[in-house]
């Protein structure tokens, strides 16, 4: 049945995309058709404002050649408006008088004198660019020209960029579509033909207590409706015999209370889906969120921009790390729809009060709520995971868990950036919210709310558990110099730092959110067959290595290859780093610590090693800010790539130390 429901869910995904990608391809070609009108349209409100400015100027009595920082003006304009090469104001005559920097153009005679020549054509191409010529008057007569340029091939530059954008959106179509499907294929075929099966063989068994859940998506409701009336009347019977004395067939169970105990199949779909769509929601904000801090920026704060545009997703990481191990014994305490319910509310309340922050304090409060609400859904969705898939498919269980929160991760990231360049900051958090509070709903409606409870009494997390596992060598070896650099990376580098740097660099939200996307692709197409390959090798330990050094150059590789290229090299590395040297950790982990995991328990060492490691993703974002402010993007991201590369040869150095003094064959 499992070969069956995979090969449907596939099925329909590849329709669900083929449709996706027609309709993609028909927008392209209306795209191609309107674009240049809208270009040039944009260059004309962009003249407009300029030369009014300056015309207001020439009003209040300030001479045309006398314009304090009007080229600081013009620059301002070129970074809000990345298509332009360049503004120049020329005098009547055509002699520039200011203008953006022009870099090569400098020098170039010629192409100063083609701009004078012209000054009188509104559009004219000169060398490699569209340059257009704006009148400046004051009065009834005309000082001067403002002359905006773009290349030559914006309209093609246009449509690359929608093109990207298609694609992006194509890749989260498929990601959605997949998650949907599973869901829709597991309500309405797979969960309620486990259900009939267990309900027959209780049957078979003589169990005549237990009802069929309602189908609420119709797959096979005439049969739960039958079955459920057989067994109702055959239990109406039962009771009617015992009222009368008359003794009941042994061996056979009937429902005398008329409890009508409903079977429950807890399939991981149920909660596979809300998680998707949560974590989707809440990683909107991502390609932009540094930008949207920026505007919060304030020099009486007395620290650079960039320290303070690290706080928000340092505390977020911080509250959202402490909130975990609470959340995980409230979750047991109250059941999965409750908690999952307040974790999907909570969220959508701190994204509400998010797009609506004033200040730095507000957005750190409003950000502090949200790690609360995201926290609570991790665990519980973790927790649920854990519990109803069979000891034997656990792995699988976390895989697909996994799986869920970075494809909802790239897929927010990608959309985000897409949604900040059309609606604005405030908008697009309001649209997560609206997703969010999509997921409480469907919880409350669809998901069970039953209490585990404990065959045993838990251990309480103690002190001396931390003390017991981090004095072992090996544990705080692979804690310190593999997980805790991992985090840093991940949230330092590309949670904070590329935005921020490509947003210097002149590119949009919407290319962010593409890049940032290829992180959790790298992470999703490489990660199972890393887990395959780990689960068949003797020492783990090389994985984490070979993870490390690929963070590492990756992280470089900006140093190398500029612009928005090496900036998507860096990531997709990253990714594949990650999807290499973290899978593996937790089972190293129980590999080489096993007497002290067992001894504090296989639980609560999880809890450890995962609280400990989030030091990482807490002071990553700080580090970065300092780094980034003491030298600029280039340093940090050196000085990061030989810390990561530091720790990874110490943790190699200590391995093969390690395995020397066990008599054991070295690590690599």
């Amino acid at each position: 049945m499992k070969r069956l429901q995979r090969q449907l869910v596939l099925l329909t995904a590849v329709l669900l995309t083929l449709a996706a990608i027609f309709v993609s391809v028909r927008a392209d070609q209306n795209f191609e058709g309107s674009l240049p009108a809208q270009a040039l349209a944009v260059e004309r409100e962009i003249s407009r404002s300029v030369t009014d400015v300056i015309q207001k100027a020439l009003l209040h009595g300030i001479p045309f050649d006398e314009l304090v920082d009007a080229g600081r003006f013009l620059d301002t304009v070129k970074r809000d408006n990345p298509r332009l090469e360049y503004l120049i104001v020329t005098d009547a005559g055509g002699v520039a008088r200011y203008s953006t920097h022009l870099g090569n153009l400098d020098n170039n005679v010629a192409f100063l004198n083609a701009i004078a020549t012209r000054r009188h054509e509104a559009t004219a191409r000169i060398d490699r660019y569209f340059n257009s010529s704006t009148p400046i008057r004051h009065g009834d007569l005309v000082v001067g020209y403002l002359n905006l340029g773009h290349r030559a091939n914006i309209v093609a530059q246009l449509l690359l960029d929608i093109a990207a954008d298609i694609v992006a959106v194509l890749v989260v179509a498929g990601l959605v579509a997949f998650e949907l499907v599973r869901l829709l294929m597991a309500a309405s075929f797979s969960s309620p033909l486990m259900a009939v099966r267990q309900f027959l063989a209780g049957v078979a068994a003589g169990d005549f207590r237990r009802y069929l859940p309602r189908d609420v998506f119709a797959g096979i409701g005439r049969l739960e409706r039958r079955l459920n009336a057989t067994v109702s009347e055959l239990n109406s019977n039962a009771r009617r015999l015992e009222k009368a004395g008359a003794p009941l067939p042994q061996r056979l169970s009937f429902d005398i209370r008329n409890d009508r105990t409903i079977l429950r199949i807890n399939a991981v779909e149920a909660i596979r889906w809300p998680f998707f769509l949560l974590i989707f929601a809440e990683s909107l904000s991502l390609a932009f969120f540094p930008n949207f801090v920026s505007q919060f920026y304030d020099p009486s704060y007395g620290l650079s921009r960039h320290i303070v545009i690290g706080i928000p997703i340092t505390v977020f990481m911080l509250v959202w790390a402490i909130a975990m191990p609470f959340a995980g014994t409230w979750c047991d305490r109250v059941g999965y729809r409750k908690a999952f319910g307040v974790g999907a509310a909570t969220t959508t309340a701190g994204l509400i009060l998010t797009a609506y922050s004033t200040s730095l304090l507000d957005l750190v409060i409003w950000r502090s709520l949200t790690a609360v609400g995201y926290g609570i859904v991790y665990v519980t969705t973790q927790a649920y995971i854990t519990t109803y898939v069979a000891p034997a498919e656990r792995t699988r269980g976390q895989a697909a868990f996994l799986a869920s929160f970075f494809a909802g991760s790239l897929s927010g990231a990608a959309i985000g950036g897409i949604l900040v360049d059309r609606l604005g900051f405030q908008m697009t958090f309001l649209f997560s919210a609206g997703l969010s509070a999509m997921t409480a709903i469907y919880v409350a409606r669809f998901l069970g709310n039953e209490v585990v409870q404990a065959a045993s009494p838990k251990k309480r997390l103690t002190l001396s558990d931390f003390k017991l596992l981090l004095h072992h060598k090996q544990f705080a070896a692979i804690t310190f110099l593999s997980a805790i650099p991992a985090k840093v990376a991940l949230a330092g580098f590309l949670y904070y730092s590329v935005p921020l740097y490509l947003k210097g660099l002149g590119y949009n939200q919407s290319v962010t959110g593409r890049v940032m996307m290829a992180y959790g692709l790298a992470i999703i197409l490489a990660s199972p067959v890393v887990a395959q390959l780990a689960d068949r090798s003797k020492d783990r330990s090389r994985f984490l290595i070979i993870g490390g050094l690929i963070a590492a150059i990756a992280m470089a590789i900006p140093l190398f290859v500029e612009d928005m290229t090496g900036a998507a090299l860096a990531v997709i590395g990253l990714g594949l780093g990650h999807a290499i040297g973290v899978s593996p950790q937790m089972t190293l982990i129980i590999d080489r610590c096993g007497e002290t995991v067992k001894e504090v328990g296989q639980a609560t060492s999880v809890g450890i090693f995962r609280l400990v490691e989030r030091i990482g993703t807490i002071t990553g974002p700080i580090l970065l800010g300092v780094m980034i402010a003491l030298t600029d993007f280039m340093g940090a991201f050196a000085i990061l790539a030989i810390f990561t590369f530091a720790t990874t040869a110490s943790f190699t150095l200590l391995l093969l130390w390690f395995d020397r003094g066990a008599g054991r064959a070295p690590a690599v």
